[in-house]
């Protein structure tokens, strides 16, 4: 009898109280007890009555048990469901605070269809959109990635694809300032305004057109301002180039004060020297100025990280004693996504289990940082030859390079939409109660 209330404590009861438990055993002692002494009784008496009334109250107690065992059953699936309802509540919560809302997913839609519009319809003005949603835009990314948690994300902002839409936007808005504040009085030469186009040419046409493709973050996500910024940084600079390479008589005509586009019809993409050479050469081409502008940033950054960055967000210090990390950046960030596996498996021999506790600690070291920015800068200068140069080349192959990035990100935001959807709630469920179904 004590065996047999030891396996029935034994087993999960989440949702019954100590005193339910203790109740039901009880009941079956005395059900066993009431069982045993019907059963010595009934051998022993001859009368079919008294048998007949011994064996209804055996069925009788038997029907009690098992009522007080569904009873038992429908509270335990009770509870469970309202686990389940509340954390149904929770996921759906934590997205309409990420922005998952009628509201902000009308808006985006209309705002994709508003850029194809002046894209295609008004290409002279699409610059100024550019304008006007990036000062939306990134300043409201910038809020979000300050207060992310557990992290501080604002030194995201020094990676590259940042920094090249802030040197855009600084060199526009210095344009628009010579030709209608100042009246061009000579504030930007006409050697400035060429270095300035050729370089922001290969650069928005060959690495951030590339990293579009390569990317697997920049998605079309109409109700998240995060991912839209991010797909905004990297879409936009491509298509406002098409504008100023294949329609730049438009631009001229309706902002002669602030884009001459004089040089456009002598501008080469390759130095005179050849297609191959030294980074500070062929400054009067746009993969020159290019490359040039992609140092000017590559070695700050290289600089930053050895001296600070790459410390940040480590867990702990060298003697083991925790470190409190408030900052991150954008190469542990990537590292942490599952380059640090494949970085390690392909150029270090490093175990996957490794890796991970690497990961797990944000304990990179200055090999696996330079591993990165290397291949960091081949992708670059890759993308200047083999993306920047057709686009430079040609207009088709230009538009078509836009249009298929746009298919791509599309692509990626309606996966990421099926999985809210289908998805999405039976895996938060499945890890919740992984224990409960074990």
């Amino acid at each position: 009898m004590s065996q047999r209330r030891q396996r029935e404590s034994s087993r999960p009861c989440d949702s019954l109280t100590k005193s339910d438990v203790f109740n039901v055993n009880l009941l079956e002692d005395e059900l066993m007890g009431f069982d045993i002494t019907a059963s010595k009784r009934l051998s022993q008496s001859s009368s079919e009555s008294n048998l007949q009334e011994k064996k209804n109250n055996v069925f009788l107690a038997g029907a009690v048990r098992r009522v007080m065992q569904d009873n038992m059953k429908r509270k335990a699936d009770k509870d469970i469901l309202q686990q389940v309802l509340k954390e149904v509540e929770t996921v759906s919560a934590k997205r309409m605070k990420e922005g998952l809302n009628q509201w902000n997913f009308s808006i985006g839609v209309f705002n994709c269809f508003f850029i194809v519009y002046i894209f295609g319809a008004h290409p002279e003005y699409l610059w100024l959109v550019y304008l006007a949603e990036g000062s939306y835009l990134i300043p409201r990314k910038f809020y979000n990635m300050w207060s992310a948690k557990p992290l501080n994300q604002a030194l995201y902002y020094l990676d590259f694809c940042w920094c090249m839409n802030f040197t855009a936007f600084a060199m526009i808005l210095l344009l628009v300032f010579s030709g209608t504040v100042a009246h061009d009085d000579g504030l930007v030469s006409d050697t400035a305004r060429k270095g300035f186009f050729n370089a922001m040419m290969g650069v928005a046409c060959g690495t951030l057109m590339g990293a579009n493709v390569v990317l697997p973050f920049v998605a079309c996500m109409f109700h998240d301002v995060n991912t839209m910024t991010g797909l905004f940084i990297h879409l936009m600079p491509p298509m406002v180039m098409y504008t100023f390479m294949w329609h730049s008589a438009e631009i001229k005509e309706h902002w002669p004060s602030i884009f001459r586009l004089t040089y456009l019809e002598g501008l080469r993409y390759f130095p005179e020297e050849g297609i191959f050479f030294t980074p500070g050469d062929g400054l009067d081409s746009v993969a020159g100025s290019s490359v040039a502008l992609y140092f000017l940033w590559w070695i700050p950054y290289v600089c930053f990280q050895l001296l600070v960055g790459i410390d940040l967000p480590r867990k702990f210090n060298d003697d083991g004693t925790s470190a409190k990390p408030k900052w991150d950046t954008v190469f542990h960030s990537t590292m942490r996504q599952g380059l640090c596996m494949t970085l390690g498996t392909v150029f270090r021999g490093r175990s996957k289990k490794a890796s991970i506790a690497l990961c797990m600690e944000n304990n990179f070291d200055l090999i696996d940082f330079f591993i990165y920015m290397t291949c960091h800068m081949i992708a670059a200068m890759t993308a200047f030859y083999c993306i920047g140069y057709p686009c430079f080349s040609s207009q088709q192959f230009h538009l078509l390079m836009i249009i298929f990035v746009t298919w791509l990100v599309v692509a990626r935001g309606a996966k990421r939409y099926t999985y809210y959807t289908t998805k999405m709630y039976s895996r938060v469920l499945r890890e919740h109660f992984a224990t409960h179904f074990s």
